[in-house]
């Protein structure tokens, strides 16, 4: 099978830095609302439950995920609900900038210099005008939460 050559991405900010996700791996983009309900023993990055509909999602804390500082002031809460194994896991963001479709070779190998200290998660760069644009491995940050879901 062939691999395209164009890649749309939605893009996301978290402690102050832009990320983008692979589209393919998103269901739908929810507002975040602070009435989540904590789950006892759960992994720390895991802010707790909600249940919009019919069923649940587990929302993990990007900026905690990423080891990041709580930075930004101008935040426009969003949940980012991912449907990666068929598991209604959402990542809690500072606010989505909006989604872009870009070229496959616009897209750089990611270097030292990164937001994250995390190991792997961060997959490549896109630059758009100054903007450094880190694409995250939504799975990875999944299967390094809980190595038996992905």
């Amino acid at each position: 099978m062939e691999q395209t050559m164009e890649l749309e991405i939605l893009e996301f900010k978290a402690g102050g830095n832009f990320y983008a996700a692979d589209v393919s791996d998103i269901n739908e983009i929810l507002p975040y609302n602070k009435k989540t309900t904590p789950v006892p023993n759960s992994h720390p990055f895991l802010e707790g439950i909600i249940m919009p509909r019919d069923f649940l999602i587990s929302i993990v804390d990007l900026v905690k995920n990423l080891n990041l500082d709580d930075v930004d002031d101008l935040k426009r809460e969003m949940l980012i609900v991912t449907g990666i194994k068929n598991l209604n896991i959402a990542f809690h963001v500072d606010s989505v900038v909006g989604i872009h479709r870009i070229n496959r070779s616009e897209v750089a190998k990611p270097g030292k210099k990164l937001s994250t200290s995390v190991k792997g998660v961060v997959t490549g760069i896109y630059t758009k005008g100054d903007k450094k644009i880190e694409l995250l491995d939504l799975k990875k940050m999944i299967s390094d939460i809980n190595p038996n879901l992905v």
